[in-house]
């Protein structure tokens, strides 16, 4: 099995490194990620200037390379340019959770919806508190479980792990709201983007709240944007 590797942290992020170990027990292990790191970038391309890629070395990859874009180009670049034609893609490993509506900013689950959307399955894997341990300990199994299903290619399984170094077992889980008390903090001149996590109510089987209350969180996002019922509702006018 071809696995390719991107995350949103960079290629120098401690993630990713522990993902290449992981995955290279399963397969050839191909790495393309930001050559910094590139968080909360959502689903962005660069298209206004060329790419840059430079050549790196990770534990357990037969290539790595990093690339100075988001991790959709680096999915982009590795399918078209490089040329990689992987069995499964996976990003990650994220060092904070990217649960509820955080997906929407998320440039770690952002590249695994590219990988969908070249054509390709793919995972997300983020962690709480750079908890990498946890990962590592409950990951491969997870994994495993989920290799032995039909991975389909329209469709991202997002796997959060609690900062706990036992969690209190595993959630499939819809996709919650994730909302804070934002304000904006005087840094450097300017001003930065800040505020902690609003606990509003919303269903216990949500992500949101079952990684909360220290589960293992599996989600399968479909990139779908339209509204079925509108639709219909809609063509009557028209």
């Amino acid at each position: 099995m071809k696995i390719l590797i991107t995350n949103d942290d960079g290629i120098k992020a401690p993630g990713i490194h522990t993902l290449a170990q992981i995955a290279s027990n399963y397969g050839e292990v191909y790495i393309v990620a930001p050559h910094t790191n590139n968080s909360a970038v959502g689903h962005g391309i660069t298209m206004r200037r060329p790419l840059k890629s430079y050549p790196d070395s990770i534990k357990g990859a037969t290539l790595a390379i990093g690339v100075d874009g988001t991790p959709a180009d680096c999915v982009k670049y590795a399918l078209a340019h490089l040329k990689i034609k992987p069995d499964l893609i996976l990003s990650g490993i994220n060092d904070e959770r990217n649960v509820g509506t955080d997906v929407l900013y998320s440039g770690t689950v952002s590249g695994a919806i590219e990988a969908n959307l070249c054509g390709y399955p793919a995972m997300a894997i983020s962690t709480t508190n750079s908890n990498f341990d946890i990962v590592k300990s409950y990951f491969p199994a997870i994994f495993e479980k989920l290799l032995s299903q039909t991975l389909l290619t329209d469709t991202t399984i997002n796997i959060n792990f609690p900062s706990l170094e036992e969690p209190k077992g595993i959630k499939v889980a819809t996709v919650g709201i994730s909302r804070y008390d934002e304000c904006y903090v005087e840094e450097q001149g300017g001003h930065r983007l800040s505020g902690p996590l609003i606990d509003i109510d919303q269903p216990e089987e949500t992500d949101v709240k079952s990684i909360k209350n220290g589960y293992i969180t599996i989600t399968p996002l479909k990139f779908k944007l339209y509204d079925d019922d509108k639709i219909f509702e809609l063509s009557k006018l028209f």
